[in-house]
């Protein structure tokens, strides 16, 4: 297993009103962070969970105090690429790379460099403007989107064929296809589709006048033949992942080589690539949350943990009660101990059904 070496965060910060505070301690997030992390699907979750690994994305400087919304809105970017990346060696672990599971996730196909070759692409709507920052500094964006418009200039073509074809505005600002993280307008996000299936609602909730932080996830350009497989798959992963460890160096401790992060946010992503050494991925059969799978033994983990365990089993028993005992869905839901709506919501994750006309 890799070892993480700490990362480095100042012990202490004064805040606006000039009042001293003392960090707790430097911390090294582990695999059982990542597990932290994933299991926040609430807002209240996801803000004790940055509160826990503050700062998130910076380093905390004596001088500076990071905002801790912004930090949050990072973490939750975060999450939602995690869970990208889990999904994606879901699908490899059981077998599942068909083009219906591609396209499930918002996976855009299109023509190779030739007519016998398929290109993919994902793009991911990002919420946080530290995230965006970090990334597109990391990723020298500025820089390929300046040699995107060059390229254009050189090739006689003009400002007005740029502004026409979306890559251009009037006030100099730029859309680059091919830069990690770019900014769009919310007209392009939707003709373009440039965000995951599950984003409808934030990209309804855009300014038709602002800009907003995208990022383009390129997933190879294979045969028609393996198109749909896992090594497209990996293409997606190790091109996620690579964005988002950018801040990763490696040392030495005592002559033996060691990774070290800038942020909890690089380390995290470490921890997260290291995870898949040996393990497979599922998906909860309650929640359906991501679970990493290692060292495993005998019967499969199907479950989070002990509480989705028995939700599951409630469920079950409501369909019984509904399907084979005839039992009007709100008194099996009585029965059962487990809202209707909860439980058909299980159920129909696991391809069940229940008699809901009875």
């Amino acid at each position: 297993m890799v070892t993480f070496t700490e990362i480095e965060l100042h012990s202490q910060w004064i805040d606006f009103n000039e009042e001293e505070h003392t960090y707790k301690g430097t911390k090294t997030p582990s695999h059982e962070t990542l597990e932290e992390l994933i299991a926040a699907d609430t807002d209240k979750k996801l803000r004790e969970f940055t509160a826990q690994w503050f700062p998130f994305m910076d380093i905390w400087k004596s001088w500076e105090h990071p905002d801790f919304d912004e930090e949050v809105s990072a973490a939750s970017d975060t999450r939602d690429l995690m869970l990208l990346v889990l999904e994606l060696k879901r699908m490899i672990d059981e077998d599942d790379c068909s083009r219906e599971s591609f396209e499930n996730l918002g996976t855009e196909f299109g023509r190779g460099g030739t007519e016998k070759h398929e290109q993919a692409h994902l793009h991911y709507l990002a919420s946080s403007n530290s995230f965006s920052t970090y990334i597109r500094a990391n990723r020298h964006c500025e820089s390929v989107e300046q040699s995107f418009i060059e390229h254009y200039s050189d090739n006689h073509m003009a400002k007005q064929r740029l502004i026409d074809d979306g890559y251009l505005d009037e006030d100099g600002n730029i859309y680059c296809p091919f830069a990690t993280l770019t900014y769009a307008t919310k007209e392009l996000i939707e003709e373009r589709h440039l965000f995951l299936n599950g984003q409808e609602e934030r990209v309804k909730s855009l300014d038709p006048d602002g800009r907003y932080p995208v990022m383009n996830f390129f997933g190879g350009n294979l045969g028609k033949r393996i198109s749909c497989s896992i090594d497209r798959a990996y293409f997606f992963i190790d091109n996620i992942i690579g964005d988002c460890i950018q801040g990763l160096r490696i040392e030495t401790r005592d002559g033996i080589l060691a990774p070290k992060a800038d942020t909890n946010f690089t380390s995290l992503w470490l921890c997260l690539s290291d995870s898949f050494r040996e393990s497979r991925v599922t998906a909860c059969k309650t929640c359906g949350l991501p679970i990493i799978v290692s060292g495993e033994r005998g019967t499969k983990r199907l479950y989070c943990n002990d509480t989705c365990k028995r939700k599951y089993k409630r469920a079950l028993k409501f369909a019984s009660l509904v399907n084979d005992d005839g039992m009007e869905l709100q008194d099996a839901a009585k029965a059962s101990g487990m809202a209707a709506a909860t439980a058909m919501r299980i159920l129909e994750r696991n391809g069940m059904r229940v008699n809901s006309a009875q």
